[in-house]
């Protein structure tokens, strides 16, 4: 079977799972697929760095590849020695983008073994927004969302092969249905799927965009136990200078205000953030106010990249701050962050949480706070667990018993 690399997002993870499926059942062999991302050029030069470590170890490897980054400049990549093919992002999950790479004689026959605990439903694709540092809306295109019946297949698909929870997902979960028409919202597929799907238990979304997260989102969110309490949101900065030049649409107050709103009607609710530091012209000031943000906006969980030129963005073109004061930002808010979730799981010591099991000693809070156990778990399976202690940042704890 064909080898699958994914860079990137969790958009990617899902399609890359669909493309190792077609491929599987095409017989497409000797080949390995790099499902590839453009969001910064640091992510590029990792990709560069991968194809080149490839080919040093196999000069006869014969690499696709597909995703943002080929998209964005497929010329260049093709020049690079070990890459056979390029697929477009708009066809990578066609059959027909495969066929002239497939083996007759290697169809799949049985189903390909995935891991059962978490599957991705791709909602929506592409984004209509302008943010001055992203490539997404070249690669992407559009934001379009799928249809509500075409969603539901996939879920019932999804359970059906086994999976214990599923993720929305997409590049921009938060525009489902502003372009149907009458127009619709994410509020809505959520509740369209939780009421055709009885038998899904547990639901969680992938990142939000908080100029998005509406009062009737919130209601959902705080109402419905299936819809997992762990919110990721796409805030970037704590900033409104660097918000607005950044063309994002919300501010701090708004993740602020949101953030406790969601906490007073689920108190459980952890929240999660993908940061931008040493954005061109983030002054100390400016960083501070991304630096409070963890606290006032409640933020426990972080992904934090220093900003990396993109050619081509509007804001590549602004006063850049350097990069050695954007990691060590980024290494200062990494350093914030730990010590607040430590100080929120240490409340955690002596209680009891249902965690879904990821193998036989590790696992999940439905909030996603890692778990380790010293007694064994069926993969797969919820239990309750007794928090004992924090290490690292881990709560690890007893089995106290199966939840069926």
């Amino acid at each position: 079977m064909a080898k699958l690399i994914t860079f990137g997002c969790r958009l990617n993870s899902c399609e890359s799972d669909v493309i190792q499926a077609i491929t599987d059942e095409l017989g497409v062999d000797d080949y390995t697929i790099i499902n590839t991302c453009a969001v910064t050029a640091e992510a590029e030069r990792q990709l560069r760095q991968k194809i080149r470590q490839l080919y040093r170890e196999d000069p006869n490897i014969k690499i696709i590849l597909t995703g943002c980054a080929a998209e964005l400049s497929p010329e260049s990549y093709l020049e690079i020695d070990g890459i056979v093919g390029i697929v477009s992002n708009q066809t990578k999950l066609l059959k027909d983008s495969y066929l002239k790479y497939a083996n007759e004689s290697n169809k799949k026959i049985t189903e390909r073994p995935i891991d059962k605990i978490r599957g991705f439903v791709q909602i929506q694709n592409g984004c209509d927004h302008l943010c001055t540092y992203c490539v997404v809306h070249f690669t992407r295109g559009k934001s379009v969302s799928f249809d509500k019946d075409v969603i539901i297949s996939q879920i019932k698909q999804s359970l059906d092969r086994g999976f214990k929870e599923l993720v929305l997902t997409g590049v921009n979960i938060s525009s489902y249905g502003q372009d149907f028409s009458p127009k619709s919202n994410l509020a809505f597929i959520i509740r369209y799927i939780l009421q055709k799907v009885p038998r899904l238990k547990r639901l969680r979304l992938s990142s939000l965009d908080p100029a998005d997260i509406d009062d009737e989102l919130i209601s959902l969110i705080a109402n419905e136990e299936r819809i997992m309490p762990h919110i990721h949101e796409s805030i970037q900065s704590g900033d409104n200078m660097i918000l607005k030049r950044m063309l994002r649409r919300h501010s701090r107050e708004t993740v602020i205000e949101t953030n406790a709103k969601i906490n007073e009607l689920r108190p459980d609710v952890i929240f999660g953030a993908d940061i931008i530091t040493g954005f061109p012209t983030e002054t100390d000031e400016m960083f501070e106010n991304t630096h409070k943000l963890l606290k006032e906006g409640n933020l426990s969980l972080l992904h934090v990249f220093p900003y990396s030129i993109r050619k081509g963005t509007p804001a590549a073109l602004m006063p850049q701050v350097s990069k050695k004061i954007a990691k060590q930002r980024a290494q200062l808010l990494r350093k914030s962050i730990d010590e607040i979730l430590n100080q929120k799981l240490q409340k955690f010591i002596g209680t009891t949480v249902k965690v879904l099991a990821e193998s036989g000693n590790e696992a999940k809070t439905d909030s996603f706070l890692s778990v380790r156990t010293s007694n064994k778990m069926q993969i797969g399976g919820e239990y309750m667990v007794k928090c004992i202690e924090i290490k690292d940042n881990v709560i690890y704890g007893e089995v106290c018993g199966a939840i069926e």
